[in-house]
């Protein structure tokens, strides 16, 4: 009579096989999802930055987009946007805020960027996005131009 089924050495070993195959995977995938919120930071920021230039041109007007104070009710200089940000029209009225984003280091001009009734920014500006760990080029750089226009770029951790 033969019986079927798996011994418990045999167990043991795929356990321990399976046990190695994990760790060396969970660091390069950790990294993998650092890098894809970096990405989609990246984009939110430089969607925002679009809306914002829209926003200019629809009620031809100048609007800004800033660092948000803690209550989101305002801009705030400082060129840690980790906090989050916001658009609002010169004379002060917030259009839309964006939340805080955790684990990620952003940086951005002090006193936000200005875009003018015609879409122009009154100045070029530059932002980065990285993990607070980061290797490689998990680093996202968004420039902004003074004719308005906003570009994402990878660029290698510092």
């Amino acid at each position: 009579m033969s019986q079927k089924g798996f011994t418990l050495v045999e167990l043991m070993i795929t356990l321990v096989v399976l046990a190695i195959v994990l760790s060396i995977a969970a660091p390069s995938f950790s990294s993998m999802l650092q890098d894809n919120r970096a990405s989609t930071l990246g984009s939110e920021l430089q969607g925002a930055l679009q809306f914002a230039r829209s926003e200019a041109v629809k009620r031809r007007q100048n609007v800004v987009i800033c660092r948000s104070n803690a209550a989101g009710s305002s801009c705030e200089n400082g060129t840690d946007w980790s906090g989050g940000w916001l658009v609002r029209q010169a004379s002060g009225s917030v259009i839309k805020v964006w939340d805080s984003a955790s684990g990620l280091a952003i940086v951005g001009p002090n006193a936000g960027v200005s875009f003018l009734g015609s879409g122009m920014a009154s100045s070029a500006s530059n932002f980065s996005v990285k993990p607070s760990i980061c290797s490689g080029e998990q680093k996202r750089q968004i420039a902004v131009s003074v004719t308005g226009a906003a570009t994402l770029s990878k660029a290698a951790c510092q």
